[in-house]
């Protein structure tokens, strides 16, 4: 058995190694990730999910990242006028192009040569992927009937999504006295914030909220029922739940048998709620699909 789930893990990440050179063919063009994902018979979130827990980043992060550090070794060479480099990569003149170079870098096009090996590049993306030897993280494991969770939703375009959405709504959230409201409905099965993420409607749902059986003003959404293995640990929220997952995604999975369902995610913080305390205490809920 340990051997069938090995393979699937291998095919998963052979996939993704391929659909990087997709990305890496079409760096200059649009890609419509919904579009080519639907193609291809994925299912977005988990895609989406196991990609990002790899490469570290979503694939739309990874084309602009890729395409502005090609930009940069073009203007680095001088090979070709701005200009023509800018219409080459699809810009319609040389002012949106050093708006997006400026962005990006900092700097202005004409200002690479002298900074060039300080800008923050991004080369083609390769990775290790390791059997797990001793656990890094605690870990156990939980049967969770399907839970309602209400709290505060935002949704975002595939080609618009990125895991830094979901810290920026919940230090809002915070600022704003949400999380404090929210805490007050924790009455379910969860105790702490949650943040759920899942596809819908061609794009990605983000809710932060709490599991709760109580009438409140929120919006809510139900999570699966299934198997989950709690990952923990303590940081700020970012940092440490992309650790974690790409501890799942890199070695766990490698050493465990059992197939992840990533149709959806989900994070619990059980302390504070400011994501950058390195007192946070963290939990990844991975689910696994029932045999």
């Amino acid at each position: 058995m340990y051997d069938e789930w090995n393979e699937i893990a291998m095919e998963t990440v052979n996939f993704v190694e391929k659909f990087i050179v997709y990305i890496e063919d079409h760096l200059r063009g649009r890609i419509d990730y919904d579009q080519v994902l639907n193609a291809m018979g994925v299912e977005q979130k988990s895609f989406m999910t196991i990609f990002t827990s790899l490469v570290g980043m979503t694939p739309y992060e990874y084309q602009q990242k890729r395409k502005m550090t090609e930009l940069a070794y073009e203007l680095y060479t001088g090979h070709r006028r701005i200009i023509d480099i800018a219409k080459y990569y699809g810009y319609s003149g040389i002012e949106p192009f050093k708006e997006a170079y400026f962005r990006t870098f900092g700097i202005s096009p004409y200002e690479t040569e002298k900074h060039f090996r300080s800008l923050p590049l991004l080369e083609r993306i390769s990775f290790e992927v390791v059997p797990v030897d001793k656990p890094r993280y605690p870990e156990k494991r939980q049967y969770l009937e399907s839970t309602r969770i209400v709290g505060v939703a935002e949704r975002f375009p595939i080609a618009e999504y990125s895991a830094e959405a979901k810290y920026h709504l919940l230090d809002d959230l915070n600022r704003n006295g949400i999380i404090d409201e929210l805490i007050r409905y924790n009455n379910g099965s969860i105790k702490g914030i949650v943040m759920h993420e899942r596809y819908v409607s061609q794009g990605m749902e983000i809710l932060i909220g709490v599991t709760s059986t109580l009438p409140t003003p929120f919006e809510e959404t139900y999570t699966e029922s299934g198997d989950f293995v709690i990952f923990e640990s303590t940081g700020p929220a970012p940092e440490t739940v992309e650790d974690i997952y790409s501890y799942i995604f890199r070695r766990w999975r490698f050493k465990e048998e059992g197939e992840l369902n990533c149709n959806f995610s989900m994070e619990v913080l059980k302390s504070t709620f400011d994501v950058a305390s390195p007192g946070t205490k963290v939990q990844v809920w991975q689910s696994l699909y029932i045999d």
